[in-house]
């Protein structure tokens, strides 16, 4: 005959794993910053840094929010402007300091995107083709 008091240990053994291994998932998913995180309140002119960039279509945005004394000790970062509707006026990119790439970007009265200017040191302004989000 079997002892029934090996099994439920077992069962309480699997539930307790299980439940710790559901824990940390759960705390993992809290703490780690989505992919299109933003700067929690956000104000129009104001200048948001990072050193991490997504790109939605044709606008580039930040990541995760910085300030201006962690990012600048970076090779690559970049510096953010928001309009009052919490879109991405301008994107300027940073290497060791020195301005590399500058992205404008303009808004039609529905909201999307009207147009897309790069300036680069030494070149004239060019308008890019506008791309769907990804």
């Amino acid at each position: 005959m079997k002892n029934p008091q090996p099994n439920h240990l077992n069962s309480t053994n699997l539930r307790s794993c299980a439940a710790l291994a559901a824990s940390l998932i759960v705390t993992l998913c809290a703490i780690t910053p989505f992919a299109s995180a933003r700067p929690e309140t956000i104000r129009a002119g104001v200048p948001y840094y990072s050193d991490e960039l997504v790109e939605n279509g044709s606008v580039r945005d930040i990541d995760v929010e910085r300030n201006y004394e962690e990012v600048y000790q970076f090779y690559t970062y970049y510096e953010i402007y928001y309009d009052e509707s919490e879109r991405v006026t301008r994107c300027i990119e940073y290497k060791r300091g020195d301005e590399i790439r500058k992205d404008t970007y303009r808004y039609s009265a529905d909201g999307s995107l009207q147009e897309h200017v790069v300036k680069t040191p030494g070149e004239p302004a060019k308008s890019v083709p506008i791309q769907e989000p990804k």
